[in-house]
């Protein structure tokens, strides 16, 4: 199975660039591969799932609706593969 990269940026005041990169992989060692910033933790796709339902819970219910500049990146299409 070939490896797909999915990526945000995300508003990282603590960073010196002012931003973080949130990245996703598929394939590969691990089912689900996230990465935030320079933290890295493979899962499997049971844990992926359960990481998604969680943020969206959490953060919805806590602060409303995603801001702009996440849901401008949302995803419409696939991620690059990589061989």
């Amino acid at each position: 199975m070939n490896r797909r990269y999915f990526s945000v940026t995300a508003p990282a005041p603590w960073n010196k660039s002012g931003t973080a990169k949130i990245t996703v992989r598929t394939g590969g060692s691990y089912a689900v591969y996230l990465c935030v910033g320079n933290e890295r933790v493979g899962l499997t796709t049971d844990e992926g799932w359960a990481l998604w339902v969680a943020l969206g819970n959490g953060l919805s219910a806590t602060y409303g609706p995603a801001p702009e500049w996440a849901t401008g990146q949302m995803a419409h299409g696939t991620g690059e593969d990589t061989p």
